[in-house]
């Protein structure tokens, strides 16, 4: 039983009984934010595990019932055990990602086993028909399994990039956005009509259908930016990341939201092994060579630069995990930070007076008030980037009559527009005898150079 304070109306209050109430009330939003940010949102996922079928029959091929097939992650050591039916058929659900060794045994019967089992996220991976032979329990027979050619067990199309495959892409590591991969799958094209939507990296369409409808996840959970559509939270570090999924066709009764496809990011977690990496890329201007454009003068209209602009993109990070009490609760956690310092040419061609040109105006015409405007708001009057001319000419007094030697050209200037951004991730599981509860928080910062940075919870 909780029991609350007993409130008073404020005409039998003290004056220092409501101070009190008063400080006490302007605490509580405080109290309430903090609590909110330090507690861990319980993850209630739906599509976040994966599941194992299969038959059992005997050498003759006739089915075996009630034999007991177990599952046990190569991570974790959790044990999840089911029995076959009178028809030898069985499956095993709700298991995490991950590798799993798979035991199936019947009194009577040697063993069998599959070591290395993949399971992926809202997927069943059929072992198949799996033929126990005679002979003592004890006796373990070891088969080896490869992924079938043809997936059997369901008609839904899901293509899976695990770790070790996600880091063999030129671009993802570079934290580019893992939608890149997305590309690679048949029937996913890139698309242009994403303009005003959020991208992990590039919009994609599938099988024809509008870029817009492709339903983005996180663990299972919901990642749609539901104003512009697109991820609300972008995970593109791929260390950060177990596996990346794509559905594309024939959709489970759990999926329903979007007709295009369903993108699935399910972030590590922690194992009884102690596990971490650092890495990190750059990329700088002094590597590149410049263009002809580039080097052309701006007296012929162009940039005239001597050497590339400044550019310097670096990414590092680093991730650890391990467990917290073995065989219980894991703990997975990460940081990264991309620091791009660069600066961009911006040059327009239209004609505007250069402050040689501003000088002889205000000797045919005065300093008025037009020309007092030009030379308080116009191009030159903004110093940021040191404004140049480019492709400075004289006018003969055809633009400007009456005032025929006034210069006139484009105007040209070099402005930084670096960025900062940084990541966390944080992901804790408890893992009991039944179940497998998961706490996850993840964090992005990031904002523009010169800027105040914002943040996204």
């Amino acid at each position: 039983m909780v029991r609350f304070p007993r409130l008073y109306s404020a005409k039998h209050m003290g004056a220092l009984e409501m101070k009190s109430i008063v400080r006490l009330a302007g605490f509580l939003p405080f109290v309430l934010a903090l609590t909110l940010a330090i507690l861990p949102a319980p993850a209630t996922a739906q599509v976040a595990n994966g599941s194992i079928s299969g038959e059992v029959v005997d050498a003759q091929g006739a089915a075996i019932a009630n034999a007991e097939v177990k599952a046990i992650s190569k991570d974790t050591n959790k044990e999840t055990t089911t029995t076959t039916d009178s028809s030898g058929l069985f499956r095993i659900s709700l298991l995490p990602p991950g590798k799993y060794r798979v035991e199936v045994s019947k009194a009577g019967f040697r063993k069998a086993a599959f070591d290395n089992f993949e399971v992926s996220v809202g997927a069943d991976r059929g072992l198949g028909t799996v033929k126990l032979e005679i002979g003592e329990v004890s006796a373990t027979v070891e088969v080896s399994s490869t992924p079938p050619l043809v997936e059997s067990t369901e008609a839904q199309i899901t293509n899976a990039f695990t770790t070790a495959n996600i880091t063999t892409f030129v671009g993802v590591l570079e934290n580019q956005g893992l939608d890149n991969l997305a590309l690679t799958v048949p029937g996913v094209v890139g698309n242009r009509d994403l303009g005003f939507s959020n991208t992990n990296g590039t919009g994609f369409a599938v099988n024809g259908v509008r870029g817009r409808n492709n339903d983005q996840q996180i663990d299972g959970q919901n990642n749609n930016d539901n104003s512009v559509a697109g991820p609300a939270l972008f995970v593109s570090d791929a260390e950060f990341v177990q596996e990346y999924q794509i559905t594309t066709s024939n959709f489970s009764a759990e999926y329903g939201r979007n007709s295009g496809s369903v993108v699935n990011i399910i972030t590590k977690s922690g194992s009884n092994n102690v596990h971490g990496s650092v890495y990190g890329t750059e990329s700088n201007s002094a590597f590149n060579a410049l263009s002809n454009v580039q080097k052309q003068s701006t007296a012929s209209g162009f940039e005239g630069l001597k050497k590339p602009a400044r550019f310097n993109d670096e990414f590092t990070g680093g991730t650890i995990g391990g467990p917290l009490w073995t065989d219980h609760v894991f703990f997975f956690g990460g940081f990264d930070n991309e620091i791009v310092s660069q600066q961009q040419v911006y040059s327009s061609g239209l004609l505007t007076p250069t402050p040689s040109g501003i000088a002889t105006m205000i000797g045919c015409f005065g300093n008025t008030a037009s020309l007092q405007a030009l030379q308080t708001w116009g191009p030159y009057a903004i110093k940021a980037g040191s404004p140049t001319p480019t492709a400075p000419a004289v006018d003969d007094g055809t633009l400007v009559p009456g005032c025929p030697g006034v210069e006139l050209g484009g105007v040209e200037r070099t402005l930084a527009t670096g960025s900062k951004s940084y990541n966390f991730p944080m992901r804790l599981d408890i893992q009991t005898r039944d179940t497998q509860p998961t706490c996850r928080r993840s964090h992005r910062t990031t904002g523009l150079v010169g800027r105040a940075p914002f943040l996204v919870v």
